[in-house]
């Protein structure tokens, strides 16, 4: 048997330096890898990573921008909501949407409240008016638009008739009014 395992020795050899110098390359490379690539892979991130937050602070803003722009927005916030004494004109703007959209005013209740810490009026409008489909949407829409502070709390929906286009919408809006003569 030793003469036999000696002949496919001879006959294999050129193949088996082969297999060993492919093992010596991949060794080899392995070792390129750990040692010298990743090294420079991880300072690449950490280069990369860095520059991104840089552009990120960049596109923020310093903070003296930031408190402009917050303080402008403050302002507009304070232009949008009106005097407590503008509370009825406001009313009646709300119930003119109503009949410039063509729907009928049912019932329209407030009750206000006070918030000391804020130095606002707070009231909450309970409305309820009815009419086509499309005409509810327009008022609605009017509602979401408008240039004071009204807040649309909630919106129900019902008709009686599923035959007839007539609509009911209960409407419940929150507006703050500003303190102030």
């Amino acid at each position: 048997m030793r003469p036999s395992l000696k002949a496919l020795y001879e006959r294999k050899k050129p193949w088996l330096l082969v297999i060993v110098l492919l093992l010596l390359l991949n060794i080899s490379a392995i070792v390129v890898l750990l040692f010298f690539q990743q090294p420079l892979l991880k300072q690449k991130k950490e280069l990369v990573t860095e520059q991104r937050q840089g552009l990120a602070a960049l596109e923020r803003g310093d903070a003296n921008t930031l408190y402009r722009k917050g303080k402008a927005d403050m302002e507009k916030l304070q232009g949008m909501i009106p005097l407590k004494r503008q509370f009825a004109p406001l009313l009646a703007d709300i119930m003119a949407d109503a009949a410039e959209c063509h729907v009928s005013s049912d019932a329209l209740t407030y009750k206000p409240e006070y918030l000391s810490q804020k130095k606002m009026l707070v009231y909450h409008v309970s409305l309820s008016v009815s009419g086509r489909y499309a005409d509810i949407r327009c008022y609605l829409y009017k509602m979401q638009t408008r240039k004071e502070l009204v807040v649309i709390d909630s919106v129900m929906l019902k008709s009686e008739d599923p035959y007839v286009e007539k609509v009911s919408m209960d409407l419940k809006l929150t507006t703050y009014l500003r303190d102030g003569a």
